[in-house]
């Protein structure tokens, strides 16, 4: 079976579920800051987010995940309103951003426990040793 590689790339469910955590502590920083302080951030963040649905999508494509599709559309989709947060915040309009930083923090629970939890049944089907999932 091939596998991802790279630098951001997940071993295990536990990689996953901590992936999970340290995006939700970057939006909850990023939602703490001033809206002139948000556009560097809010672009790596963009960034990030990008690199690490690219990360999953290569893991469901390496396993054959039946539901890969839906779930590419699910990032797909979020991503979209993140790219027109991003303009948005390239014009000046800061409110876009916020929203669309709760919004991703949201969504992001709801996609782990229903679309990554797929993905993380074949990580820790391919994991040797026990595996702890929430």
């Amino acid at each position: 079976m091939k596998r991802a590689s790279g630098p951001n790339v997940l071993h295990d469910a536990n990689a996953l579920e901590q992936l999970h955590l340290q995006l939700s502590r970057r939006i909850d920083a990023l939602l703490a800051l001033r809206p002139w302080q948000l556009a560097p951030h809010f672009h790596h963040l963009v960034a990030q987010v990008e690199a690490d649905f690219r990360v999953e999508e290569a893991l469901m494509e390496s396993f054959d995940c039946a539901d890969r599709a839906l779930h590419r559309e699910q990032h797909a989709r979020m991503l979209a309103g993140l790219h027109h947060a991003a303009a948005a915040l390239d014009q000046d309009n800061h409110a876009p951003a916020t929203e669309a930083l709760a919004a991703l923090r949201q969504w992001l629970v709801f996609h782990a426990a229903t679309q990554d939890r797929h993905l993380q049944r074949q990580l820790q089907r391919s994991t040797p040793g026990p595996t702890a999932l929430s």
